[in-house]
């Protein structure tokens, strides 16, 4: 029983934070590349399009002193990354956004203790150095925040974008990660495009939702200073761009001299509009549901200079909102067809939450709309669990709830219930099947323990808050798995019948791996290895070819035959008399199983990174390259012309006499080293297969065995 017990204790603690600091890059350099070749296995053929991952990917050294670091995931230097799946290939581009921020730090050759964070945020930044850069005129297309956060598409292109504190988005060529600029809205609209001089718009939710038809909506808090209100606005963007405020919601004049101790607002609350991250509609309703963290107008200034007078340093973090524990979780209803605001006032339903992503959302047969949500009981996720210092030393917390809100438009009340077994969870960053988005759905997919090595996805059924027909997907121990995307399957007919396309960093390795695990089971069938490490960011998104106007299949981007010279290129140095081929052959032609050569597709050299072990960690893919055997690299590299090129062909037979067995001695050979890589491969796989196996038992029990099959060996051949 007590073994039992501990068995238990260990499984749910299986989550680490060790060596998760490698998602948090000092300076990432993984843009110098342009295109890297991913050895992949099994990758759908029916995949054909980007897999686009928001970075955050560079925060200075983590032991420099504060205002010389970026500590926040939201702060750290913004980047995409692209991984091009096509005809079962898979390959990786990434990018920084040329955003403000960029600029500085690429100024000081990439050192943020050099830059000294001169720009605000949730780090603590730099006064002095903040107001010598402000006298820079600016960039037109060099915002002054990262467009980290997700991505829109607005017809055929992408839009990068954030929302701290208001919406910046970055169109660019999504096949070549070029042609960087700020998104341009054509604004047919008062608020955007002719502003009247006092109504300012001054926050934006990320996630927007989108209609069959291509029709973009969401939501943005406004201000008139003049008439000391808050509004609350709805807006459709076009495929061509065009941005029209369709709903403008009135919360009431606000009292100006309402503001108390440390700048809180002590009058009626209600009159103030709460954060939005994300929203969700039905096929007739926009929802928007307004979180207990509001908008404190007492606060609408300068955050307090530092207490020490001579310090330069500004504490970063939250200012212009406050979060009200006795302040309730509020509604807002938007007739789509009507154009008409359905609530008078906002419904409102206890206690105060935060809404961080959504599930989705439908109307039922009754009339009523069913909303599915990810819900904290405060705004921890913001101002605690995404700063640096905290997750690399603990594991995200269980506080989530995953809650249906049923929302009855007639009696004007709002209920919910769980959708799962736990009260709460340490889970976030929902996606679904979206072709399922605003109609009823069965089937959700969650990340459970983010940014914690050993975590999985969840498979969650929302129509049995049980829990029995929920089902996980756990991989390799040292891998940290991100936010899946769910592509279906051509031709599906089951809501599950597709694949979750997941990013993850192999922390053993520091090396990114692309993984695709079948919906239905929950099991991987598919994994392409990045040769460089991938930072930890937060959301991720497909975009087919088709639907980006682009040609599909890998024609689109390269002639037929210089794509497999790209894809199925790579070197070995001709012999020399230090460094010369096995002078006799070993009994298996194919080549041993070894890491690939990470050859990046690009015009450009490249210095290759090695492997950190003499081992691959888990089972790579086996080319059918014939390679023969070197026994060292040579000291100096050879010159460009020296090299040797072989292409992809099939494995030759070639024929050899049987040869004698070599046991492996106490000097390093050739055999010997293969000996030992083969032995510790096959552990590796053992303990892969076999959770009783452990890897160092099984490579001394087989060091063991060989020695005394040597001992056997030699008394026969002295007898």
């Amino acid at each position: 029983m007590l073994l039992l017990f501990l068995i238990l204790v260990v499984t749910v603690n299986a989550q680490s934070v060790r060596k998760v600091h490698l998602g948090f890059p000092e300076a990432w350099d993984g843009d110098k590349y342009k295109e890297l070749y991913c050895p992949s296995k099994n990758i759908p053929k029916f995949l054909d399009g980007y897999f686009l991952c928001q970075l955050s990917a560079s925060y200075g050294s983590h032991s420099a002193p504060a205002g010389r670091k970026l500590s926040h995931m939201i702060d750290a230097i913004g980047a995409v990354g692209a991984f091009h799946i096509s005809n079962g290939q898979v390959t990786f581009t990434a990018q920084y956004y040329p955003a403000r921020p960029y600029k500085i730090w690429e100024f000081y050759d990439r050192n943020m203790t050099k830059a000294t964070v001169p720009w605000a945020g949730w780090s603590d930044y730099n006064l002095t150095a903040m107001s010598k850069w402000d006298q820079v005129p600016p960039n037109e297309n060099s915002a002054r925040f990262h467009p980290n956060l997700d991505f829109w598409r607005v017809g055929n292109k992408v839009i990068a974008g954030t929302e701290a504190p208001y919406w910046v988005g970055y169109e660019f060529d999504v096949k070549s990660l070029t042609n960087f600029k700020l998104f341009p809205f054509i604004e047919e609209n008062d608020v955007f495009g002719n502003p009247m001089p006092n109504m300012i718009p001054i926050s934006m939710a990320i996630h927007e939702r989108r209609d069959s038809d291509g029709t973009i909506w969401g939501s943005f808090s406004a201000m008139n200073f003049n008439e000391q209100k808050f509004y609350q606005g709805i807006f459709t963007v076009d495929d061509s761009g065009i941005r029209r405020v369709v709903g403008m919601f009135d919360y009431g004049a606000w009292d100006a001299n309402a503001c108390g101790k440390d700048d809180e607002y002590i009058g009626d609350k209600t009159l103030l509009p709460g954060y939005i991250h994300s929203i969700t509609t039905t096929q007739n309703y926009v929802i928007l549901p307004i979180t207990s963290l509001l908008i404190n107008p007492c606060k609408f200034k300068e955050p307090p200079l530092n207490k020490n007078a001579r310090a330069s340093l500004q504490k970063g973090g939250l200012w212009g909102m406050d979060f009200y524990d006795m302040v309730p979780m509020r509604f807002l209803i938007f007739d789509k067809n009507t154009k008409q605001w359905i609530t008078q006032k906002p419904f409102e339903v206890f206690p105060s939450m935060f809404v961080t992503h959504q599930l989705n959302a439908y109307e039922d047969t009754n009339g009523n709309l069913i909303a599915d949500m990810v819900v904290y009981d405060s705004h921890d996720p913001y101002v605690k669990y995404f700063y640096t210092d905290f997750l690399t030393s603990q594991i995200y917390p269980s506080t989530a709830r995953v809650l249906r809100f049923i929302i009855d438009i007639q009696a004007n009340r709002v209920m919910y219930s769980y959708l799962i077994p736990q009260e709460t969870i340490a889970a976030d960053f929902s996606q679904i099947n979206h072709n399922f988005d605003e109609k009823p759905y069965k089937w959700a997919y969650l990340v459970e323990h983010p940014f914690a090595s050993d975590n999985t996805i969840i498979k969650v059924n929302v129509d049995d808050p049980s829990g029995v027909n929920n089902k996980q997907f756990k991989t390799d121990p040292t891998l940290v798995l991100h936010e899946p995307w769910f592509v279906p399957r051509p031709d599906s007919r089951k809501e599950d019948d597709g694949v979750l396309i997941i990013k993850a960093l192999d922390t053993a390795e520091n090396k990114g791996v692309l993984l695709i695990v079948d919906a239905l089971t929950m099991t991987e069938i598919g994994r392409a290895y990045v040769p460089i490490s991938v930072p930890f960011g937060f959301h991720n998104r497909f975009f087919s070819k088709k639907e980006l106007g682009m040609p599909e299949g890998l024609s689109g981007i390269y002639g037929a035959s210089e794509i497999k010279n790209k894809f199925y290129k790579t070197t070995t140095p001709m012999p020399t008399t230090e460094n010369g081929f096995w002078s006799r052959l070993v009994a298996s032609t194919r080549a041993p199983t070894s890491p690939p050569k990470w050859v990046p597709i690009s015009a450009k050299p490249v210095e290759r990174p090695r492997p950190e072990e003499p081992y691959p960690p888990y089972p790579l893919p086996i080319t059918n390259v014939v390679l023969p055997a070197v026994r060292s690299r040579p000291e100096t590299p050879q010159p460009v012309d020296k090299i040797r090129l072989v292409t992809m062909r099939p494995p030759s037979t070639i024929s050899t006499r049987p040869l004698p067995f070599v046991p492996p001695s106490k000097t390093s050979s050739p055999v010997r080293q293969l000996y030992e890589h083969t032995l510790k491969a096959f552990c590796h796989w053992l303990s892969k297969i076999f959770k009783t196996v452990v890897f160092d038992h099984c490579v001394e029990g087989g060091n063991k065995a060989i020695r005394g099959y040597l001992d056997v060996y030699k008394q026969r051949k002295t007898a």
